[in-house]
């Protein structure tokens, strides 16, 4: 029985490239204002290697490939942020097919967010009409702990009231979203699509229930997931 279907949010069910962007264009320029020559679209091609090679600090791995210097890269960092405040609202929206894929899966369980998130996502949910579909958020910077930690997962489980055989786990990248979810017993729907659509499983415990090629496949692969039992 499926009772609790958990989304995350940048990447699956809000388009974050503009923000994803915004980031990417923060340190191009940085790094090249420290020396480091190195165009947009080189930054994105090494970016797009530490998202193959799962590395979870991404923006800063790839940073760190021109910088040969960690404790430079974080100084790039420490300046990257504050000009994109705000980014995280603006540079994020709905999915136009987001409210109809929520309706759909609200039909037959409870709706939740855990998700990699500044607490300010609650402004883009209202914003863009999906906040009523949820009854259970895990946002990380208001949990104070972020995926991959199992802990994350373990506190939407609480809160809905769900032992994880009977939750779902429908994300984007197989580190952060599949991995977790499994290794506590969570169904997992990975949406290949975006930034993370490269991402291949290099371990045991990486590959979902289901894999789909868009976030409008969902419903029927929760469907798929509900009739197996």
């Amino acid at each position: 029985m499926i009772s609790w279907v958990f989304f995350d949010l940048g990447g699956t069910l809000l388009d974050d490239s503009p923000l994803v962007d915004a980031i990417t264009r923060g340190y191009v320029e940085l790094l090249n204002a420290r020396g480091h020559r190195v165009t947009f679209n080189e930054f994105v091609e090494v970016r797009d290697l530490m998202i193959a090679r799962q590395e979870h600090s991404l923006f800063r791995s790839a940073a760190t490939t021109f910088t040969r210097d960690p404790a430079v890269t974080e100084e790039i960092w420490r300046e990257v942020s504050p000009r994109v405040l705000g980014a995280e609202v603006t540079g994020q929206h709905a999915f136009p097919q987001a409210a109809e894929v929520l309706t759909a899966a609200s039909r037959h369980a409870g709706i939740g967010v855990i998700a990699n998130q500044y607490r300010t996502v609650r402004d883009v949910l209202r914003r863009d009409g999906l906040d009523s579909f949820f009854r259970v958020l895990q946002i990380s910077e208001e949990a104070g702990i972020s995926k991959p930690n199992p802990a994350i997962y373990e506190r939407a489980l609480r809160d809905a009231g769900c032992k994880p055989q009977e939750a779902v786990m429908v994300g984007d990248r197989i580190d952060f979203d599949v991995e977790p979810a499994r290794a506590l017993g969570f169904h997992t729907v990975r949406v290949k699509w975006g930034v993370f659509r490269n991402q291949s499983p290099i371990r045991a415990g990486q590959h979902p229930d289901l894999e789909v090629a868009s976030l409008r496949e969902v419903p029927a692969a929760l469907d798929r997931l509900a009739r197996r039992g």
